[in-house]
């Protein structure tokens, strides 16, 4: 039977409060990351769309999902297949 150690340093020993800011800042960072990637490639962004229509027009209802999708898909495509050649 083997005998595991555990170290008790800052890494290792922190507590349970340390270690949900570490998951809330890693959270974070990945959630910025992915909305950035987003971006610089031309993919819908459902949240973003959500807090910019609950800022800027609150007084009627947002696009489902779908509908959101569905939309972005017709303006990207509205010119027809793209060709370089």
């Amino acid at each position: 039977m083997a005998v595991v150690c555990r170290r008790q340093d800052a890494t290792w020993g922190a507590g349970a409060s340390e270690r949900h800011r570490l998951r809330a800042a890693l959270s974070t960072g990945l959630h910025t990351a992915l909305r950035a990637l987003r971006q610089v490639v031309g993919a819908p962004d459902y949240g973003r769309y959500l807090e910019h229509h609950a800022a800027c027009h609150p007084d009627r209802a947002p696009l489902s999902a779908r509908e959101y999708y569905a939309q972005h898909l017709a303006w990207r495509y509205a010119g027809g297949p793209g060709r370089c050649c």
